[in-house]
Parts: structure tokens; sequence; C-alpha cells
């Protein structure tokens, strides 16, 4: 049989729209809601890994929903293609849009429009996976920032709603700054599969990545407070609410880095840095710490201003892939010091560390490493669907099981990729920030599975199907995986598909196998008072919120003074002005 990519995204789309109104029925007129919901969470996530098998690549492009084109410039299409990125990442979105359709009904206070907005949410970001045109996809990112940040109004105190539209709108300025910067190199098409490689600079990559880091909330740019005013009961919605976002604007990154033929792990900076710059900046930090010399906070001062000069010597050496995966290991970090400190953010916090496995992919430039990452974030996904679900405690501990044992075995195969990069450090940087996302995952996993005490036949069946369910999850994602190492990504596969045979029933035996030892080991002591007051001090410390806040501030007071400056201005010297000017084109055109 051979299918159209309309129908596979025409089921994905019926089965949430599905779900959303299985849940809005009430409960004694459709008592059939739980199975048949959780059945429909299967069908989005698995229809399009399975039906991907029988398109037909020649239908895999649809027709362009709208065409725009200047007298001489660039053709802009809205057009869409199924390609194997796509498909993995309908079919992962789909399974966060499902969770959170369904986690809805564990919140009592939940607005009516809710559901409706996650239920569009979800349409949109299907929309954002499979659109090809670069142009096309910062509008539709631009319409998926607004839904998300209506979203956050229902969940969300407005400090976070404020925070999060300020880095949503941020972001979208970035990939708009990377679409200039591509346009300065002319083409037929800004899709993607058009576009020269040397349209992307290392300035369009950096714009990009920051516009997506803005989207994705990693470290600095979270959005959320883990305070006690914060913590509510519709706030432990919130990370899963914005996952589509971080993770469609991650998409659109990936696709934009396949379209450039440079190694990534090399990737180098804009050459932004020079004399005058540097004197500029050492001028700043000295007047600065002269104003604030007798404030409280000068050691934390002195810090910050001793790194900000490292940086700024360093610069010509650094590559891209370095800041990335330091901020990868701040945001894994953050996420474990927020999480360790206080475990029941762990539902909010484990969304960053998923994201944060597929930006190390991205930064190391390996295929393999790409593939690990998309499988983690099929983990994540399946966490979330089966931590929305109220289950029996056996049923509970085996999906827990399963889902770390996924997670696992795609963050082994990250690390496996990431050794094929070129750069030492790149190489370094990524192996750690591995082992620290693996090691906080097994943490949580002890946690959670070593509550009470199990029985060895439920012990032993949980390890089975974790072994099998990882295994059957790979299967599922070959064929979109192996094409989206070749084609989306725009990287050659330097290993054999033998070598994967090999790699899948090995990493999912060592994941097993970890996460079993790390229930027997109990990896994580809830009962150790003393280390979760240091981490919560640490989290103190390191919260970015009260930096996002004064910086908010700083820029509208800014704002505030330009404008009435200029009001000032033009009150009293804007019709001088005006009758000076035209007295000049009065003079010019005569002369």
């Amino acid at each position: 049989m051979v299918v159209r990519a309309e129908l596979i995204l025409f089921v994905v789309a019926l089965a949430l729209a599905a779900l959303a109104f299985a849940f809005a029925m009430p409960y004694r007129t459709f008592r059939w809601r739980i199975p048949l919901a959780a059945a429909l969470c299967v069908i989005a996530g698995l229809a399009p890994l399975l039906l991907y098998v029988a398109l037909d690549p020649e239908r895999a492009r649809g027709q362009a929903l709208w065409e725009w084109s200047a007298v001489g410039g660039p053709t802009i299409q809205a057009s869409y293609r199924l390609d194997g990125l796509a498909a993995i990442g309908v079919g992962i979105g789909a399974l966060y849009v499902a969770a959170a359709l369904v986690a809805t009904t564990r919140v009592s206070a939940r607005h009516q429009l809710l559901r409706p907005v996650i239920l569009l949410n979800g349409l949109v970001f299907i929309t954002l996976a499979v659109t090809d045109d670069l142009i096309a996809d910062i509008v539709v990112l631009g319409a998926l920032a607004a839904l998300t940040s209506f979203i956050a109004m229902l969940v969300s105190p407005a400090a976070a709603v404020a925070r999060i539209t300020g880095y949503l709108a941020g972001g979208v300025q970035g990939f708009v700054v990377a679409g200039l910067l591509v346009s300065r190199f002319g083409g037929a098409s800004f899709r993607f599969d058009t576009l020269s490689p040397d349209a992307v600079t290392p300035g369009v990559v950096v714009a990009a990545s920051l516009g997506a880091a803005l989207f994705a909330g990693l470290y600095p740019f979270v959005p959320w407070g883990y305070r006690s005013e914060e913590a509510g009961e519709r706030e432990s919605l919130r990370g899963l609410l914005t996952m589509p976002a971080g993770f469609g604007a991650t998409l659109v990154l990936c696709r934009i880095l396949g379209v450039t033929r440079i190694d990534l792990a090399t990737l180098g900076l804009p050459a932004i840095i020079s004399p005058a710059l540097i004197a500029v900046v050492v001028a700043a930090l000295a007047l600065r710490f002269i104003l604030r010399r007798n404030r409280p906070g000068l050691r934390r001062r002195i810090a910050i201003s001793v790194l900000v000069l490292v940086v700024v010597q360093a610069y010509p050496f650094l590559h891209w892939s370095h800041l990335i995966l330091v901020a990868m290991l701040l945001t894994i970090a953050y996420a474990a010091a927020v999480s360790l400190a206080l475990p029941e953010q762990w539902a909010i916090s484990r969304y960053d560390v998923v994201l944060a496995a597929l930006w190390i992919a991205l930064a190391t430039g390996s295929p393999t490493a790409l593939a690990g990452a998309l499988v983690v974030l099929a983990g994540g996904g399946l966490a979330a669907v089966a931590d929305a679900f109220w289950m029996p405690p056996h049923r509970s501990y085996i999906t827990a099981m399963a889902s770390s044992t996924v997670i696992v075995a795609g963050a082994l195969t990250l690390a496996v990729g990431a050794l094929d990069a070129p750069d030492l450090i790149t190489v370094v940087l990524a192996v750690v920030a591995v082992a620290v996302l693996v090691g906080l995952e097994l943490a949580h996993a002890g946690r959670r599975l070593s509550i009470a005490a199990v029985p060895s036949d439920l012990d032993v069946s949980a390890s089975i199907a974790s072994f099998l369910g990882t295994i059957m999850v790979l299967l599922a994602l070959s064929l979109p995986l192996l094409d989206a190492m070749s084609e989306a990504f725009g990287r050659p596969n330097t290993r054999r598909l033998d070598d994967f045979v090999t790699l899948v029933p090995v990493v999912a035996v060592v994941a097993t196998l970890l996460v079993v030892a790390a229930r027997t080991a109990r990896v994580f002591l809830p009962e150790l008072t003393t280390l979760s007051t240091r981490l919560d001090a640490v989290v103190k410390a390191a919260d970015p919120v009260p930096i996002a806040a004064a910086s908010f501030r700083a820029l509208a007071g800014s704002a505030t003074t330009a404008s009435g400056v200029f009001a000032l201005f033009e009150e009293r010297a804007g019709v001088w002005l005006a009758l000076t000017l035209i007295a000049t084109l009065l003079v010019w055109s005569v002369r």
C-alpha cells in the first residue's frame, strides 16, 4: 500500500482532535474515554513512523498553501514535505501534545479554553514540522509563539508569562535576523533544499541558535521560577505545555544547520571582536565597578567582570559547538540542582534535559548523535504520556522503567556518536554533558522505582518490558532516522548499517542494566536533608529569573527614557528641525 503525506498528517490531527473531544465528554456518559485516550495517544505517536514506510517519495511533498514573490526576487512558498525528520518531529510532538491534553484532567482549576488552545497549538506545531521554507517557518514560529504565550497565561503567574513572552518574541527576532542574513546571497526560493550552502554563514547559525535557545527556554533563558509562589497546581503543566515551541524551533535550527556544509564541531564564531570593542568593554566594566564599589556583592561583580574579560579574549579561539555545549552543561546542571533539591520539580525541568540532548547532538555534527538525541526525545514523550494517566502501582512501575530505559539508550547512542566529532574539546564537552544527563536520569529513576518494596516477579517483568520496549522504539524510528541522518541533517553517515544492527541491542541491554542498577542501588536518597539544603542554596544563586527581571526592567526604563527624550525633542525643536530640512531641500532644488 502506498500512502500520501496528507493521509499521515490527517490521521495525527484526527487522533489529537478526538482525544481533546473525549475528555470534554462527561465521564458517566463516556466511560471508555480512558482506554480510548490511551489508544489515541498511541495512534498519534506511531502513525507518522509506521506509515512513513509506505510513503511514496513522489507524494511526500504537498502543494503550496500560498505563494508570494517580489518582482525579480525569491519565491516564498508555504509548502510542506514529510521527510524523515518531519515524520519523527510530528510523531514526538504529537506525544507531548497528547500528554498535555490528558494531563489537564488532573488540574481541577483549569480554564475552559485550555484544551482547545492546546489542540490548536499542536496543529500549528505539525504545520511547523513539515514546512520546508525558511520564511514560512518563521511565520509559523510567530503563530506558535503567540499560542504558547496565551497558554502560559492560563497556567502561570503574570511574571512568568511576561518572561516567556519576552523570550519568545526575542526568539522570533533571532530567526528573522537569520532569514535576513540568508537573503543577502539571493536565490530563487527560500526552500531548504534550494538554499546555497554558502548562504548559511556563521552569523546565520548564531542568530538561529539564539532564537531557538530563547524558544527552548534553555539556561540562562529559563522563564520559570522554582519558588513556592510559582509552583501551584496548574503550574506543574508549564514545562509540558511549552515543549512544542522549544522542540519546533530546534527542528527549524536543525534544518538550517543541514544546509551548511561546514563541520559543526569546528564552526567558528562571527568575527566581531576588535581592539576597539575590547577597550569599550574594559571601560564599561571599570565604570560599573567604580559606580557600585560601595554596594554589597563585590566578589560576585569581580567574578563576572573577570569572566567577561576571559570570554572576550578567548573569543577568536572559540567554536560555536563550545558555546552550545557549555550552555547545555549549565542547563543540565541547573535542572539537576532544581530537581534534586525539589524532586517535585522534575516533572518540569525534565523537558529542558531532553531538549538539551538534541542540542548536544547538533553541536557535535554527528548523524549518529542526532539519532540518539531523537530517541531521547521519544523517551521523554513516552514518559510524559505515561505520567499523564493514572495507573495502578505495578503498571506505573513498568512504564516508568521503560521510559527511563529508552532515554538512557538514546543518551548512550548520543555519546557514541559524539566520539565522531573531529574537535577534541567538543568531544570532551559532549561526553561530559551526556554523562551528567544519564546520571540525572538514573538518579530520578532510582528515586521513583525504589519508593516501595517490589516483588522479584514484577522487577523481572519490568526489565523484560523495558528491553523489548526500547527495541521496539528504536525499530519504529529506524527508517525515518536513516533519512533524517542522511538528508535533512546534510551530513554523511560514516557508519555502516551493520554497525547500527550491532549497536541497537547493545545499548538496549546496557540501558536496561543501568536502570535496574539505579533502582537497586538507590542512586538518589531523598532523606539526605543536608544535600537538599545545599542544593537549594545553589538553585537560588544560579536562578536566572532575577537577572532576566532586571534586564527587562532596564530595557523598559531605557525605552521610557528614549520615548521621553524624543517627545521632548519633538515638542521643543521638532518644528524648527522640520523647517530647516524643508528650507535645505528648497535651496538644494533651485541651486
